[in-house]
């Protein structure tokens, strides 16, 4: 039986993404297909996979990644599904639980992540400086003394300064979470 959960996981979740699939690999689902938004699960039996997500440069279609995750799956690990992103993509990878009873362990390039991170971060800074405009324009509006749509220009401010705070919060956690790589770079090197 197949099963289709929609979710949403922000860039900087990736740890806690991967976790989640985890889990429902625990309780008997595996996963078959993921996408940005939504995630295919077909029924099996309780933890017979383990799951890791990887970033390789470039497109998943490459040579150089088709012929690592031929590696892979010479290994017992296979390639279930991947999403693109600008300069790499993420790989959902899966083996059997009783290979792998401490997970996969799977060298996963630290800095593809850290690049995916920085262009997401890079976009980010865009919206954050987009909605920054938008909520001073509609403030500065709604106390124009001329203005005849003071409520809704101060609706849309405040609503659009909500949205400036919350991308402002993103922004900053990508930053966080490529410190934190970064970081890790530095103990594997």
């Amino acid at each position: 039986m197949r099963r289709v959960i929609h979710k949403l996981y922000w860039i900087w979740q990736l740890d806690k993404e991967e976790d989640w699939i985890n889990e429902m690999a625990r309780h008997g689902y595996s996963l078959e297909h993921a996408g940005r938004l939504s995630f295919e699960f077909e029924e099996t039996e309780p933890d017979l996979y383990k799951y890791r997500t990887l970033f390789l440069k470039g497109s998943f279609g490459s040579r150089e990644n088709t012929e690592y995750l031929r590696f892979l799956d010479e290994m017992g690990i296979k390639a279930v599904s991947h999403i693109n992103y600008p300069g790499t993509c993420c790989v959902y990878t899966r083996g059997l639980s009783a290979d792998h009873p401490d997970g996969l362990e799977i060298y996963s390039d630290i800095e593809s992540r850290i690049n995916v991170l920085k262009v997401s971060a890079g976009y980010m800074i865009f919206v954050d400086v987009f909605t920054l405009f938008g909520a001073l324009i509609n403030c500065m509006s709604a106390f124009n003394p001329y203005n005849s749509i003071f409520l809704l220009n101060l609706i849309t401010g405040l609503g659009v300064t909500a949205l400036f705070t919350a991308s402002v919060v993103a922004t900053v956690k990508l930053f966080m979470q490529i410190s934190r790589l970064k970081k890790e770079r530095e103990i594997h090197e």
